[in-house]
């Protein structure tokens, strides 16, 4: 019997990072879902129960923040692994990050390919 691959939704509007990320985790054996923007990431987020989501947060139609704060709306939601990924580097959006229970925010500039798959991989870890 086959184990079911563990589920990333990527929600990401950049087209050269998404395809970069979504081979990348494709290849560590991931099965991966795409977005491009937060309102197709919620309704992907909602009906798949992924196990982790890796978001940026400025988006077309509905951004990061307001796609989190609509998936903690969730009974699943409210313990939904989120990952933060983006250019975005204020401390207000950390704060509203951290307020909306993501405490995983790494910044696109200063994160590698390997590193981004690394931090998926240490959420989905038996040990978390």
């Amino acid at each position: 019997m086959s184990e079911k691959k563990q589920t990333v939704l990527l929600v990401e509007d950049e087209a050269p990072a998404a395809l970069v990320l979504f081979a990348a985790l494709e290849s560590e054996g991931y099965m991966v879902l795409k977005a491009t923007d937060g309102k197709e990431g919620l309704a992907l987020a909602l009906a798949n129960h992924p196990d982790v989501i890796l978001a940026d947060l400025k988006m077309p139609k509905m951004g990061g923040m307001e796609m989190i704060h609509e998936i903690r709306q969730d009974s699943w939601g409210k313990k939904a692994e989120i990952i933060i990924l983006t250019n975005v580097t204020d401390e207000k959006s950390l704060e509203e990050a951290m307020s909306e229970g993501t405490f995983h925010y790494m910044v696109k500039g200063d994160s590698s390919v390997a590193d981004i798959v690394a931090k998926v991989r240490s959420r989905l870890s038996p040990t978390q």
